[in-house]
């Protein structure tokens, strides 16, 4: 996973956001404006339908978001540590932490298997505990090492 996730790719966010839409256009444009994707306007949408067919809401406060769309370039994992964010999620929890997979349309296998990487991740309490708590050098180092990036 390493040509996927970097420390630039973690965003801490201070700002008080209201919904997970407002999540999801920040991560469009942040996605859009590191070079991820073609067009935020469709990466928000891809994040938008996905969302739509299932909740990616996991549980603890975590979420997997993810587009997978023509417009992305190349996989990328971003981070998002937020404030509370009202969602759908499996346990009803709000959401203060998401793991972000922007996947070509093509690229299903890939696809898979990060999202398998980082689910299984989440199984961990003390992970999600140490994630939620840590600065983001901190996180950078939690993800590499437990996600074998």
């Amino acid at each position: 996973m390493a040509e996927i996730f970097n420390e630039n790719n973690i965003f801490i966010v201070e700002d008080n956001l209201e919904d997970k839409e407002q999540l999801f256009k920040l991560i469009a444009n942040d996605a859009y404006n590191l070079g991820y994707v073609k067009s935020n306007e469709e990466c928000f949408r891809g994040l938008l339908t996905r969302e739509s067919q299932q909740t990616t809401g996991f549980q603890d406060g975590f979420a997997i978001p993810h587009c997978k769309d023509q417009t992305v370039q190349n996989p990328r994992l971003l981070i998002y540590k937020t404030s509370p964010i009202p969602w759908n999620s499996l346990d009803g929890q709000a959401i203060v932490f998401s793991f972000v997979l922007l996947i070509p349309e093509d690229s299903a296998k890939e696809h898979l298997r990060y999202l398998a990487k980082i689910s299984k991740s989440l199984i961990d309490e003390s992970f999600r505990h140490r994630l939620k708590t840590a600065d983001k050098t901190t996180i950078h180092q939690l993800v590499c090492r437990n996600l074998e990036v």
